[in-house]
Order: C-alpha cells, then sequence, then structure tokens
C-alpha cells in the first residue's frame, strides 16, 4: 500500500473508486447496455423475418404471376374454343336454314306449279265449254241457213 501512496494514489479512494465503478458498470450493465443489446437483436430479428417475409412475399408473387398466366393462357384457348365451336354453329345453323329454305322453295315452286296446272286444266275446260258453245251457235246458225235456203229452194220451187 505503500507503494499506492508513494505514486500518489489514495487506495482508499481508489477502492471507492473501484467500487463505483463496479457498482456503475453493473447498472449501466443491467438497465442501459442489456436492454439495447436485447432491443438490437429484436430488431435485428424483426428485420431478418422482414427479409424472410418479403422473399416468401416475391415467391408467392411470382408463383401467383405464374397462375395468373396459366389462367389467362387457359382462358384465352378456351375463349378460342368456344368461338371456334360457335362458327362451326353458325355454319352448322347457316346450312340447315338454307337447306330449309331451299325445301321451302322447292314446295312454293311446286305448290305454284301445281295451281298453275289446276288454272291450265280449269281454263282449257272452260275454253273447251266456250268452243263447244260456240261451234254449237255455229253449227245452229249454219243449219239455219242451210235450212232456210233449203226452204227457199223448196218455196221457189213451188212457185216455179
Amino acid at each position: 500500500m505503500e507503494i499506492f501512496a508513494k505514486l500518489g494514489i489514495d487506495w482508499k479512494l481508489l477502492l471507492a473508486q473501484a467500487v463505483n465503478f463496479a457498482i456503475l458498470f453493473f447498472v449501466l450493465k443491467r438497465y442501459a447496455y442489456q436492454p439495447m443489446l436485447d432491443f438490437l437483436e429484436e430488431r435485428s430479428k424483426r428485420i431478418d423475418q422482414g427479409i424472410k417475409d418479403a422473399e416468401a412475399a416475391q415467391e408467392k408473387l411470382a408463383s401467383i404471376q405464374e397462375e395468373e398466366k396459366q389462367v389467362l393462357k387457359a382462358a384465352r384457348e378456351e375463349g378460342r374454343a368456344l368461338l371456334a365451336k360457335a362458327e362451326e354453329d353458325a355454319k352448322k345453323r347457316a346450312l340447315a336454314r338454307e337447306a330449309e329454305m331451299e325445301a321451302k322453295a322447292g314446295s312454293i315452286l311446286e305448290e305454284a306449279r301445281r295451281q298453275i296446272e289446276e288454272e291450265k286444266s280449269k281454263m282449257l275446260g272452260e275454253a273447251r265449254s266456250e268452243v263447244a258453245a260456240l261451234v254449237a251457235l255455229s253449227v245452229e246458225k249454219v243449219l239455219r241457213e242451210s235450212v232456210d235456203k233449203k226452204k227457199d229452194e223448196a218455196v221457189i220451187r213451188n212457185r216455179a
């Protein structure tokens, strides 16, 4: 201890400072340094978790984007298939409608031909009746005239 005295160090004061330093070190370690370390460790964990979450979100986003591409591709293919089917159905309906119209036109044409034949037969029948009546009338006139001529000749002969 005399060594401390020769150096000008008061050992009681040094001991008191050492005790004060130990108390201060203990207090700071317990109430300042350890909470700060805990805070930094917690923050580091949150940052790591945030990075992991961001990576997971990025992977999920990439997965969702890929799935979206697949869904859009499938929807386009389905749309094309539906469009092709609709076009095919429209063509079939158009062909069926055309065949139906041709059949209907054929039946209308056939009905018109039948009506024309009926009208023709009717007109021919009427014409025959009229011709027969005219022939009968003509024959009657001709016969009357010839009968009248014969009478005239007979009358002329009788008078002569």
